[in-house]
């Protein structure tokens, strides 16, 4: 009898742990969105919270807020561990059907818009894409260790989307073959095409360099296991 009453008492013992383990874990969660709630709003005054939640980046705990103000949506994201912000994005609609008749903007014009909004960045990569009708610079830009990502409307020159995320550490590619030797890969794969999108990522847990071509009519998509060279995936498609 003795026994089975130090059995209940160590079970609850251990219930009650758990609980409070738990119970502990909640009030720190719902205390990290609260900072990261209040660092956006503080980061966007008079904008308003749509949604915050709790995620894993690079098997890493964040916290993303998403955030609008007029007709202009935002997407922070924060760091769990010292809410520290690691990627800032916003983007307004595209609506300009009315002038999709008018000549583009040239590709130049758009570089030194870029180079201009992020003073000593270097361009990685620069594309004309159509999205939803409408025609798109995208330009990818690297300065330090933020890289930035700019939409430009084709037609007048405006900006539709600005981000930059912080390159996490693996992002440095120790231990990698490294860019310069990814970019020659994937132009082998793709003889005479020019590299419109290069960009070092995580693929289940596996680094890779994802690198896209374009050849005339054809668009190309390479990814490359960052550590061996091997070339994981391989599409050839006409362009749209």
């Amino acid at each position: 009898m003795k026994k089975n009453w130090i059995k209940k008492i160590s079970v609850l013992c251990l219930a009650s742990s758990l609980s409070l383990a738990m119970l502990s874990s909640t009030v720190e969660a719902k205390y990290n969105t609260d900072k990261a709630s209040r660092a956006a709003q503080k980061k966007v005054p008079g904008a308003t919270i749509t949604e915050v939640e709790m995620d894993m980046d690079d098997g890493k705990a964040v916290v993303e807020v998403s955030l609008v103000k007029k007709n202009k949506k935002y997407s922070l994201k924060y760091r769990h561990s010292d809410n520290k912000l690691i990627e800032y994005e916003w983007e307004l609609p595209n609506t300009s059907y009315s002038i999709q008749n008018k000549k583009n903007v040239s590709m130049s014009k758009i570089k030194t818009k870029a180079r201009k909004l992020v003073k000593g960045s270097r361009i990685i990569s620069t594309r004309l894409s159509v999205d939803d009708g409408l025609s798109e610079y995208k330009v990818s830009l690297k300065k330090g260790k933020r890289q930035y990502k700019l939409v430009y409307n084709a037609k007048n020159g405006k900006l539709l989307e600005y981000e930059w995320k912080q390159l996490s550490s693996s992002s440095s590619q120790k231990g990698y073959i490294g860019e310069s030797k990814a970019r020659n890969i994937a132009l082998k794969k793709a003889p005479g095409a020019s590299i419109t999108k290069f960009e070092f990522d995580k693929d289940d847990g596996i680094a890779v360099y994802e690198v896209e071509l374009r050849k005339g009519i054809y668009e190309y998509e390479v990814k490359i296991n960052a550590a061996t060279g091997a070339i994981i995936e391989f599409e050839k498609d006409i362009e749209d």
